[in-house]
């Protein structure tokens, strides 16, 4: 255990605290150039928000003349004139605004773009910088989520709302500057206001902040569930556990769903608040306005012009608090993202030395080596270690699982430093060199290699990265990879697929097999011809033929360089010049293969265990063997292989469909239907339907807010009709200004009420749509066909992104949104009433400029719904990216790849974003326009209304009253579109979804229901198979297979021969192209898929835990209160894993990590088969279950599948053929096609196929 200092220094290499920052700490990453652009667009914006405040003082300037005529001054003729001037002022205005706005608009985008990009690469850049141990505490699917959902936080809150806020802030000063000039007493009270408003912003701001910090801390980690269940798909299908995932992605929504609905409602709050405060203000203006003009201190223009300009300025307060909500999330979002940036790794204090030798020789020494995980701190792993590996020499490294071979791979790749003791390279403390540098003089192939999204010619080059031969020549390149893929016996399959070494791998080389796989690795490695070389089990997932090829090739590879081979399978080690045996951490054993058989200790013992016996006399007939009787002909069969349909290249019926099958993956940015406004409101509709309450209150609510302005109009136009009456009536004048200025009062509690019933009822109705939408679109997922998770779009990051943003951005289209559409609606409907009822010739003037504002409003909308779906698409590509090299991290470290994949990275974003730039000039120039026309809509209210006062046909009320309905319906209709870039979001979201949850898995939709219990009899009847993503590579060609109940079958061969495509039929993963395969006589396509797999266990090849306990994971998909602790002891017992829960300080209750970390292969592997025996099944599939374990485990292991074995039908993929020599049969397959089968005693003395595989496996020969 370690100690408490111990604890403290491993505690912070997987903690990571999160700072608080400042929101201009969002521009960090601004250049000069940034600067620059930035200014001029701030002071662009400026002038725009001075600008909005001008109408204000030339209203009250021309009313106050108008008003002047009205009661019987200047001459008609001097009237127009001046209303001539005033009305070329607003168009002089317009210009203005239009220009500044442009520039202001443009200038933001482009810097929202710009800096989010680079956030998000100094982002990839940190975490590729990180220590292992910070990994063992975030999934990739966090990290998916920061880079694409929090990145785009900050995009909006560093973008054009910035341009919104500063006019906003503008236009207050401005107002406040016009009105103090006019009259300091009267400003002066009113700003009263301002400071109302200043403490409703300072306390909504710090409640605002913390709920954003919950919600983002939420959906980070559903983002950590998605990537966990994606990234182990098929595990979980073959669990079963889809509904248990789901209900916990739900309970990580909820939660995130709690949060948001706070937030909303202290944002609505806030904004009544705002509204209430303007209204009490004008009220207040009004009321002391008519005191200072009773009294003569003031004059009815100054009193007018005050309080439009005080009202404007306010008003943009409130134009304020959208964008201040905004700018709150995109800091709570860079909080968490700069945490990590400003990360310093821990526990490599000299991470970033740049110590180097001159030459390597390969000597290593281990001096005292203590070492423990950080993220299991009370488990010792290396206690003291102290080994001797001799330069040029191969040094094997065997032991049981758990015993710290490994963690010694680890500490050379000095992916961790131990904790105490030191590590020298030719007598250099590893600590002192630089970790690039090191990993160049290193190759590692791992026990479960990682292959890249991209193709196989590429993976294998990625070994040159750091290398002299990296920027060489193609063709030099390409000499150098096949000679690669020749020693590690990996040409021939390649040169055999369709596409050669351009073929894709899919993520983590998902379309390859295991074997595969691993020699694409092996090749990898040898490539760039190291110094030293690392095998950690480099060797497991191949079959004894490419095994010996490989191990041939790799004993070559190893003249004349350090070799450190990890191994259990004693068979790859026995040539070694040192064979180390640890146990527990500590050295138990050392010498060469025959000296340790001779000292018959803890390696003899596990030699012996695996020697087979080889000792069966061959019978007569060299082919077959009709004339010797098979015990088991009668339980299991194989019938000769029926000649394929023409497939490959042919354009045979089954090439044809299979090609079918390959274009009806429609893809999630290529939806099966273009869908229309109104199926996606009805799409989304119908989300609502269970809250019908709710959302008719949150709408009524919105009507009420959209009628306060035409009603505010009507009070307005009373109260300046009122306080223009000659001072002989001023009683008069007092008695009606105080009744509307009280009527404003009202209006302003009437408002805050509303407003907050408003965002409280929609604002929680569109939370429960993003989250339903959520919890379907990921439950949608779960039940596509496999073959969807095989398209290369759809890796794990990109689904990550997905449900991470398609969602939320349903928000624009959300019951708040619409609320928001119904209130400017009413807003305009109600102005055009108000104006057409008291001057209906102006009321129509002021109607004849909606449409143009509202065309104006949808074209910017369908602009920026085209960037916003070019935008998701390359975003989605970089979280795919960003994703993979966190998966892969280990892999990514040793290559040295961590420049590479930045580049590709940044390339990728550079890309898109020019192109978003200048899709934005489009955009910008229509939301300048949208912004400044109602500035025209203004000036001709005013020319056409004066001109009707003039002439003596309209009233002072008319003309007031209508000219403010003619404003309110221009900034009306501007702001029905204002939302254009969140709309524009949610339809392409709605798009998408709406196509996720339409699309159908392609099985039979009438189901069987398979039989409480079943028998397991398996049968293939000419079953052919090719996957729908690589349609030219027929992988199964007429198989014919039969097995009876209770039998164990073993399928042998070497890789990509079929072996694992048959469990994967047998799973259900995917469907045959033709043929048929039955359980129980009954086609498998047509039984229930969730009974069915309830019956049927898979441990998979490269087994997969989750997060949570040793429990959990046992448990996963079954009922928990059905297993008691005495059933699960024993069933771990069987699987020889009790003995280590036991050890563990919490033992059952004990964390497993992020894809199982904290523990070894071969812990991991016995915790999956012990999950398996958990679920009693019919039929246990067993994919190369044993590859992971130790000797000593294997028997014991194997003693206990043997045992379950009999009780069920069992099929089981093995390369070590001492697995299932006690099988009822064993069926070689070659090229999708069983060349020989039958028992191994059979099998060994046909001397075939199957003998010359296990010869090279046996170690007594």
């Amino acid at each position: 255990m370690a100690s408490i200092s111990e604890q403290e220094i491993l505690a912070q290499q997987i903690t990571t605290p999160i700072i608080k920052i400042n929101y201009l700490q969002l521009f960090r990453y601004a250049t000069k150039k940034d600067w620059f652009i930035i200014g001029v667009s701030f002071l662009a914006a400026t002038i725009a928000g001075a600008i909005t405040t001008m109408p204000a003082l030339l209203t009250g300037l021309l009313i106050g003349s108008i008003q002047a005529s009205w009661s019987g001054g200047p001459s008609q003729d001097r009237s127009n004139s001046e209303l001539t001037r005033f009305t070329i002022y607003f168009v002089y205005l317009f210009l203005g605004e239009i220009v500044s706005c442009y520039i202001a608009n443009i200038g933001f985008i482009r810097t929202g773009i710009i800096l989010s990009s680079r956030i998000r690469e100094r982002y990839l850049a940190a975490l590729l910088s990180q220590n292992i141990a910070f990994f063992d505490n975030i999934g990739a699917g966090e990290i998916s989520t920061r880079i694409t959902a929090d990145a785009n936080l900050i995009r909006d809150g560093i973008s054009e709302k910035v341009s919104v806020a500063v006019q906003c802030s503008a236009s207050v000063v401005a107002a406040f500057v016009i009105s103090f000039m006019r009259d300091w007493r009267l400003t002066l009270i009113l700003a009263s206001s301002l400071i109302c408003i200043a403490l409703v912003f300072a306390a909504a701001g710090i409640m605002l902040t913390k709920y954003r910090q919950q919600w983002l801390g939420e959906t980070a980690e559903s983002g950590t569930i998605v990537e966990e269940v994606f990234s182990s798909i098929r595990t979980v299908v073959g669990l079963n556990a889809q509904s248990e995932l789901v209900a916990r992605y739900d309970g990580s929504l909820a939660k995130a769903e709690r949060f948001a609905n706070n937030a909303r409602l202290i944002s609505g709050a806030l904004l009544g608040a705002v509204f209430a405060v303007i209204y009490l203000a004008i009220g207040l203006g009004f009321w002391m306005g008519s005191r200072f003009l009773v009294a003569g201190t003031s004059s009815y223009v100054d009193v007018l012009t005050i309080i439009l300009a005080t009202v404007t300025g306010i008003a943009c307060l409130g134009g304020i608090v959208p964008p201040l909500q905004v700018f709150t999330i995109a800091t709570a979002a860079g909080s968490r993202l700069y945490s990590t940036i400003d990360r310093r790794p821990s526990g490599t204090a000299n991470r970033f030395s740049e110590g180097s030798l001159d030459s390597v020789l390969g000597h290593i020494e281990l001096q005292n080596v203590r070492h423990i995980y950080p993220s299991r701190p009370d488990i010792v792993v290396l206690d003291n270690l102290s080994l001797d590996i001799e330069p040029g020499k191969t040094t094997a490294i065997v032991g049981p699982s758990g015993s710290g071979k490994s963690t010694i791979i680890e500490l050379l790749e000095r992916f961790y430093d131990p904790v105490s003791g030191d590590i020298l390279l030719d007598g250099h403390k590893l600590s002192e060199l630089s970790p690039n540098w090191l990993r160049q003089q290193i190759s590692l192939v791992q026990q479960s290699p990682t292959l890249f999204a991209t193709t196989i010619f590429e993976n294998i080059r990625y070994g040159l990265v750091g290398t002299p031969d990296e920027n060489a020549s193609r063709e030099n390149i390409e000499n150098i990879v096949y000679g690669a893929t020749r020693l590690a016996n990996a040409h021939d399959f390649i040169t055999k697929l369709p596409d050669g070494y351009d073929t894709l791998v899919g993520e983590a080389g998902v379309l390859l097999s295991g074997g595969q796989k691993q020699r694409i690795a092996i090749a990898r490695a040898l490539i760039s011809d190291p110094r030293i070389l690392l095998l950690d089990e480099a060797t497991s997932a191949l079959d004894s033929m490419s095994e010996s090829i490989v191990q041939a090739a790799i004993e070559k590879a190893s003249q004349g360089r350090t070799t450190i081979v990890v191994a259990h399978r004693l068979s790859t080690v026995k040539s070694a010049d040192k064979i180390i045996v640890l146990s527990g951490g500590q050295l138990i054993e050392q010498g060469n293969h025959d000296f340790l058989q001779r000292l018959n200790g803890v390696y003899s013992r596990l030699a012996k265990s695996q020697a087979v016996n080889l000792s069966e006399k061959k019978p007569p007939d060299d082919d077959d063997s009709l004339g010797v009787p098979i015990p088991h002909a009668k339980s299991v069969s194989v019938e000769s292989e029926k000649e394929a349909p023409p497939l490959v290249g042919s354009g045979g019926p089954l090439f044809d469909t299979v090609r079918k099958g390959a274009d009806a993956l429609a893809s999630l940015d290529r939806p099966p239907h273009q869908y229309s406004m109104q199926t996606l409101l009805r799409f989304v509709n119908s989300f609502h339907k269970d809250s019908i309450k709710l959302v008719s209150m949150g709408f009524l609510a919105s009507i009420q807010t959209g009628a306060g302005a035409p009603v505010q109009a009507v009070f307005l136009a009373k109260c300046l009709v009122a306080l223009a009456r000659p001072p002989t009536e001023s009683p008069q004048l007092r008695s009606e200004t105080n009744l509307w200025a009280g009527m404003h009062v009202v209006l302003a509690f009437v408002q805050f009420f509303a407003y907050s019933a408003q965002a409280s009822a929609l604002g929680k109705c569109t939370e429960r749509l993003i989250r339903r939408l959520g919890d379907l679109s990921f439950r949608a997922l779960l039940e596509t066909d496999m073959s969807f998770f095989d398209m290369e779009e759809h890796g794990v990051g990109a689904l990550v992104s997905f449900l991470g943003t398609e969602p939320a951005s349903m928000a624009g289209m959300g019951c708040y949104a619409i609320g928001n559409y119904i209130m400017a609606l009413t807003t305009l409907i109600g102005a055009i009433a108000t104006s057409m009822a008291v001057g209906w010739k102006l009321g129509l003037v002021g109607a004849a400029t909606v449409p143009v504002l509202l065309m104006c409003g949808f074209l910017r909308f369908r602009v920026m719904a085209q960037l916003e779906a070019h935008l998701r698409q390359v975003y989605q590509e970089t979280a795919s990216l960003a994703s993979e090299a966190v998966s892969a991290i280990r892999t990514v470290l040793s290559l040295n790849r961590e420049s590479e994949v930045a580049r590709v990275f940044h390339h990728k974003l550079a890309e898109q974003d020019s192109k978003s730039i200048r899709s934005s000039l489009t955009s910008s120039g229509l939301f300048a326009f949208s912004q400044s026309a109602p500035l025209l809509c203004t000036a001709l209210g005013l020319w056409y209304g004066g001109t009707l006062v003039i002439s003596g046909e309209y009233g002072l009320f008319q003309f007031i009253l209508s000219f403010a309905a003619v404003n309110i319906c221009g900034d009306a209709a501007g702001s029905i579109f204002s939302s254009s870039p969140d709309l524009a979001k949610a339809k392409l979201s709605a798009t998408r979804l709406k196509g996720l949850l339409d699309r159908q898995p392609q099985r039979p939709l009438d189901f069987v229901e398979p039989a409480t219990l079943l028998q397991g009899t398996i049968e293939f009847r000419n079953v052919h198979f090719s996957y729908p993503t690589r349609p030219d590579r027929q992988i199964l060609k007429g198989l014919d297979l039969t097995v009876h109940k209770g039998k164990y079958i073993a399928l042998v061969g070497p890789s990509g021969c079929g072996k694992s495509t048959i469990v994967a039929l047998l799973e259900r993963f995917y469907h045959p192209l033709a043929g048929i395969v039955t359980m129980d006589g009954l086609d498998l396509s047509s039984m229930d898929m969730s009974a069915y797999r309830n019956q049927v266990a898979l441990v998979d090849q490269e087994p997969t835990l989750f997060q949570g306990t040793i429990r959990d994971n046992l448990l996963l998909g079954l009922d928990a209160s059905k297993y008691s602790q005495e059933e699960l002891e024993i069933i771990c017992k069987d699987a020889n894993i009790l003995d280590f829960i036991r050890s563990l300080p919490l033992g059952f209750n004990t964390m497993c990590g992020g894809k199982g970390n904290n523990f070894s292969g071969g812990q991991k592997q016995r915790l999956a088969i012990a999950r398996a025996l958990l679920r009693r099944p019919s039929v246990l599939l067993l994919d190369e279950v044993t590859s992971a374990l130790d000797s000593e485990s294997q028997s014991v292991v194997q003693a206990a599948l043997d045992q379950a074995a009999k009780q069920r039908t069992t099929v089981a993929i093995a390369h070590r053929l001492s697995a299932v020599r006690n099988a009822d049969l064993i069926c070689f397959l070659e090229d999708g096609v069983i060349t020989e089968s039958g028992t191994h005693a059979e099998l060994i003395r046909r001397r075939g196929r199957y003998f010359a595989m296990l010869s090279l496996q046996n170690l007594e020969k």
